[in-house]
């Protein structure tokens, strides 16, 4: 097997889409930073990844990197690299779901395992240290899934119906 067919190049058009994927992830973060674990970020990868596959996931790795050259690297760094990706993928397996209720409990999910997903790593500090921070952060994470379920349930059918007509554009 030659290294032409091992691996596909990603096309400049594919490129550009992913950086500007990811960079409006990141834009829509910072807009909302203001409210606490409001977020558009989990519905656009949602929306990217439905309708554009690795794309999306690939955008979620632009996310992480341009999050992580404003705010410095830190533990909370790998868990971003790994849990996002992760997302788009699980969200890609089951991209076929129309409803949009299922999408913005998947979404409202996302939101509440948010904390004890980032204690993982705090284990290998102290698995009691870990059990605590999840414990004082599950007001954020009952927060974070409210708003990432409502945010699912208002903008999730007209931001895909919207990503259908660009897809159907960008395919042309």
């Amino acid at each position: 097997m030659n290294s032409k067919s091992a691996t596909k190049k990603i096309s400049v058009e594919q490129l550009t889409r992913i950086a500007l994927m990811g960079a409006l992830i990141y834009a829509s973060q910072v807009a909302l930073a203001g409210l606490p674990n409001i977020e558009l970020v989990t519905l656009l990868i949602v929306i990217f990844t439905k309708h554009l596959g690795k794309e999306g996931t690939l955008a979620c790795f632009v996310y992480v990197m341009l999050t992580s050259i404003i705010w410095g690297f830190n533990i909370w760094w790998f868990t971003y690299l790994v849990v996002f990706p992760l997302f788009s993928l699980f969200v890609y397996k089951i991209r076929k779901i129309d409803n949009w209720i299922i999408w913005a409990i998947i979404n409202g999910s996302f939101g509440l395992c948010f904390g004890a997903i980032f204690a993982i790593p705090y284990i290998f500090v102290s698995p009691m240290y870990a059990f605590n921070w999840w414990l004082n952060g599950i007001p954020y994470d009952i927060t974070h899934c409210i708003g990432n379920f409502s945010i699912a349930l208002v903008l999730g059918k007209p931001l895909d119906k919207s990503m259908s007509r660009i897809v159907k554009y960008i395919k042309k």
